[in-house]
C-alpha cells in the first residue's frame, strides 16, 4: 500500500525494511523529492535516517533493559561537530568534496555510513566504489567502516562478499552495489585498478577515494571519468594532507569563483575550516580542536584525544612534518620540511610555464633506466635554447614509459636500447645520440655499454653515485661542489634546483614536480646530502623516476650546451656542433606562439 509523507506518495517498501526509514533516505538521495511541500533539507532527512536505520534500535533496546545510555557514547554512529559537517557537506552534492583531516577524525567512519545511506536510497540504481592504495589499507579502513554498518543495518538488501571486496544488489552482479578496490602503487597494479573502475556504470555513482594523497593520479582519473551518464555523481576524497602537489593537494586547491581562477594555499591557513575548490569544497578538520579534546576523554570513543596530540609531540615535534600532517590536518608550512623543491620555489620560478624562445632550440633526451623492483623506466625529452629573458633554458616535454617483457627472447637491455633509440629518431625533430643521456650508475653502466654499440659512441653518460664533482657549485659560487654536497646525486638534484630558482627551468609537470617536493635532504656537517632512493621509497611509497631522468636530461644540455645554473653559456657555442646540429635537423624551427623574434 502506498505511504504519504511530506507531501509525496512512496511505495511500501519490501519486508524487513523499515519504511521510515527508507523514506528519509529517498528523501534525502532523490532530487525529485526536493521539490516536495515538506521537504526538510537533503541533511535532515539523511540524519533521520540514519539514526533510524542504526541508533533507534539501539537506544530502544538501552531503554527495554533500563541501561544507562549516552548517545555521544553508545550509538552506532556518533553526531558530533566533525560528523555532523561532514555528512551535511556531503549532502551538498558537490561534484567533488575533500576532506583534509588528522588520524583518528572519522574521515572513513563518516564516508562509510554515508556510502549506505545512498546505496539503500536506491540499491539498483547505485554503485558505490571505494578505493584506497593498498589492500591492507582498504581491509583496516574505509571497507571495513562500511562493511561495520552495512552488518549493523539489518537491511536484508544484497549480497556480501568479503573475499573481493563487494557488496552485490544481486549476485554475481556488478551493476549495482558497493565495491572497493585496491589500487596498489606500481604501474600494473594501478592500471589493473582503473580498468576495473571505469567498468562501472549506473545511474548514480559515488566515488570514495581513501588515503587521496598518496592515490595515483590516474585511479582519480578513472573515478572522475564514472560521472559519464550517470544522473547524480560524487567524488568524495579524504585525507591527511601532505602536498599541494599530490592528488588530495591539487583536488583541493583553493578557487576564486568570481575570477574563475586559484585563489592559491596563501589565501588559506591551518584555522581555515572550509574553502571552496574549482570542482567542489574543501573541509579541514583541526585535530588540535577535537571534540574529543574539547569535551573530554569519556565522549566520542576512537576520536583524537589530547593524550594523542601530545605523545605525537613529544615524539616527532610540535613543528615537524608528521605532526601536521596527522594532528592538525593539514599541510606543514614552508620550510618545516626540508626539500629539494617547494611549490613557493616552483610558482616564484615559473617553472610550469611554457617557454617562450627568441631563437632556435635543439631538442633532448634523458634516460632513468630504474632498474630497482617497482621503479619505472622513464624517458624524458627536453628542449634547450634562449628565452625572452635573454638566458639560456631548458624546457621539460614528454614522458615516455619504457616496458619491457620478461616473455620476450630479446634480452631486457636490448629490449629498453632498440624502444629509446626507436622513441629518439621518430621524434619531431629526430634527437640524435649527441643529445641523449641515461644514468649510468650501476647496472647502467652496463646498459650504458650496450647503448655506445647499438647507437652511438656520442652518448652522454651521467653518473649518479660517487662523491660531487669538483665542479664550481654555479658561476658565481666558485666553491667546488665537494664542499658543498656529499654525493654526486645532491648535485645533480640541487642544480636542478638552483636552474628553478633563476628561472630557466620551464614545462615542469605536477607528478614531476611532487617528486621533487618531496625528497628531503639533511646536514651531514656542512654538506648537504639527499635522502637515498630506497629511504624516500619506504617514507612515500614512491620512486623519483619522473625527476632522476629529468635531472639526467638537464645535465646533459649542462655538458653540451655548456650551459651554467645561471642561464650564460661557459663558452660559446663550437661553430662545428652548430653545423651538425643544423645538417641533422636538431633544431626545431620556430614555432608560432611560443617564440619571438630576437
Amino acid at each position: 500500500m502506498p505511504i504519504k509523507r511530506y507531501g509525496a506518495t512512496f511505495l511500501e517498501p519490501e519486508a524487513g525494511v523499515d519504511p521510515s526509514a527508507t523514506i528519509e533516505l529517498q528523501m534525502a538521495f532523490n532530487p525529485q523529492l526536493a521539490r516536495a511541500t515538506g521537504f526538510l533539507g537533503r541533511y535532515e532527512h539523511l540524519h533521520r535516517g540514519i539514526d533510524l536505520i542504526w541508533n533507534e534500535p539501539r537506544r530502544r533496546q538501552a531503554a527495554e533493559r533500563r541501561q544507562i545510555y549516552d548517545e555521544r557514547k553508545n550509538d552506532a554512529f556518533i553526531w558530533n561537530d566533525w560528523s555532523e559537517e561532514m555528512i551535511e557537506t556531503f549532502c551538498e552534492w558537490h561534484w567533488a568534496t575533500t576532506i583534509w583531516g588528522p588520524n583518528a577524525s572519522w574521515k572513513t567512519t563518516s564516508a562509510g555510513i554515508y556510502a549506505n545511506a545512498a546505496w539503500f536510497a536506491s540499491p539498483a540504481n547505485t554503485i558505490i566504489v571505494l578505493t584506497t592504495t593498498t589492500l591492507p589499507g582498504l581491509k583496516k579502513r574505509i571497507w571495513k567502516e562500511v562493511l561495520k554498518y552495512y552488518r549493523w543495518s539489518d537491511c536484508g538488501i544484497g549480497f556480501p562478499h568479503a573475499s573481493d571486496f563487494a557488496i552485490r544488489f544481486q549476485k554475481g552482479s556488478d551493476e549495482a552495489g558497493i565495491f572497493g578496490i585496491a589500487t596498489g602503487q606500481d604501474e600494473g597494479d594501478i592500471q589493473k585498478a582503473v580498468d576495473k573502475i571505469i567498468g562501472f556504470h549506473n545511474t548514480n555513482v559515488i566515488a570514495v577515494v581513501d588515503e587521496m594523497q598518496a592515490t595515483n593520479e590516474a585511479i582519480v582519473k578513472a573515478c572522475l571519468s564514472l560521472e559519464a551518464g550517470t544522473e547524480r555523481f560524487q567524488l568524495i576524497g579524504l585525507g591527511n594532507p601532505d602536498s599541494e602537489l599530490d592528488s588530495l593537494g591539487r583536488m583541493s586547491e583553493p578557487w576564486n569563483k568570481e575570477e574563475d581562477r586559484s585563489a592559491g594555499y596563501d589565501s588559506v591557513n591551518v584555522d581555515t575550516g572550509r574553502w571552496e575548490t574549482k570542482q567542489g569544497v574543501c573541509v579541514h578538520l583541526h585535530g588540535l580542536k577535537s571534540p574529543r579534546v574539547r569535551e573530554g576523554d569519556e565522549y566520542y570513543p576512537g576520536l583524537l584525544t589530547q593524550r594523542d596530540i601530545d605523545s605525537a609531540a613529544k615524539a616527532y615535534g610540535e613543528d615537524s612534518p608528521e605532526f601536521w600532517r596527522t594532528r592538525h590536518g593539514f599541510i606543514a608550512p614552508q620550510g618545516v620540511t626540508k626539500t629539494v623543491l617547494s611549490p613557493a620555489l616552483i610558482k616564484k620560478g615559473e617553472a610550469k610555464e611554457r617557454a617562450i624562445w627568441i631563437d632556435e632550440f635543439v631538442c633532448g633526451a634523458g634516460l632513468d633506466p630504474a632498474f630497482e623492483g617497482g621503479d619505472r623506466c622513464m624517458l624524458r625529452f627536453a628542449r634547450c635554447g634562449q628565452m625572452t629573458s635573454g638566458k639560456t633554458g631548458i624546457e621539460l616535454n614528454e614522458l615516455v614509459q619504457i616496458k619491457t617483457e620478461a616473455s620476450s627472447s630479446e634480452p631486457l637491455h636490448y629490449q629498453i636500447v632498440r624502444q629509446v633509440k626507436d622513441r629518439c629518431e621518430q621524434h619531431d625533430p629526430p634527437v640524435p645520440p649527441e643529445l641523449f643521456a641515461l644514468d649510468s650508475t650501476g647496472e647502467g653502466g652496463g646498459l650504458a655499454a650496450i647503448f655506445q654499440r647499438e647507437w652511438s659512441p656520442a652518448i652522454t653518460l651521467v653518473e649518479f653515485g660517487g662523491r660531487a664533482s669538483d665542479l664550481p657549485v654555479s658561476e658565481f659560487n666558485p666553491k667546488p661542489s665537494h664542499q658543498e654536497y656529499l654525493y654526486r646525486v645532491t648535485e645533480l638534484w640541487y642544480t636542478f634546483r638552483l636552474m628553478v630558482q633563476n628561472g630557466l627551468i620551464r614545462g615542469l609537470d605536477a607528478e614531476t614536480a611532487f617528486e621533487f617536493c618531496q625528497r628531503v635532504y639533511e646536514m651531514r656537517g656542512n654538506l648537504k646530502m639527499l635522502e637515498s632512493k630506497k629511504v624516500m621509497k619506504l617514507r612515500t611509497r614512491k620512486s623519483p623516476d619522473l625527476a632522476d631522468a629529468t635531472v639526467v636530461v638537464v645535465e646533459m644540455f649542462r655538458q653540451t650546451q655548456h650551459l651554467g645554473s645561471h642561464g650564460e653559456r661557459d663558452t660559446p657555442t663550437d661553430e662545428a656542433w652548430e653545423k651538425f646540429v643544423k645538417a641533422n635537423g636538431v633544431y626545431r624551427p620556430h614555432e608560432r606562439g611560443y617564440l619571438v623574434e630576437s
